[in-house]
């Protein structure tokens, strides 16, 4: 929640006035949103737009390439073993991942396009 709200700060001339603002609007709209249910607007099923489920619980979320990738070598390998495909691969390449528990895993392909100081390390 932290990392979230501190990349929300607009003004750093005053972060900690800031950061505290944002933490206020989050709880705020979660508020509403749990007293009026119909204000969510997420999507069907509670998915956010542009967002692709996979079943049992997976989510792939936004952000994703526009269009499909050749995938090469001994990534084509693998992928082409698993889903039981030819080897030449065209993908589509995901930013996130919500998993059944809620939590949600970022991919190289999105973290490796931020700042090396805006990178999330786990």
């Amino acid at each position: 929640m932290i990392g979230n709200l501190g990349q929300e700060i607009r003004q750093l001339s005053d972060p900690f006035s800031n950061l505290a603002q944002q933490g206020i609007r989050c709880c705020q709209v979660n508020a509403l949103k749990a007293m009026i249910p119909d204000l969510d607007l997420t999507g069907e099923g509670g998915n956010p737009r542009a967002s692709e489920d996979l079943g049992n619980g997976y989510v792939l979320l936004p952000k994703c390439d526009k269009h499909l990738i050749k995938v090469h070598g001994p990534e084509a390998q693998i992928i082409s073993q698993y889903a039981g495909q030819p080897e030449i691969l065209h993908i589509r390449r995901w930013g996130h991942l919500r998993l059944p528990n809620g939590q949600i895993a970022c991919s190289e392909f999105v973290e490796s396009q931020k700042p090396l100081e805006d990178l999330r390390i786990a």
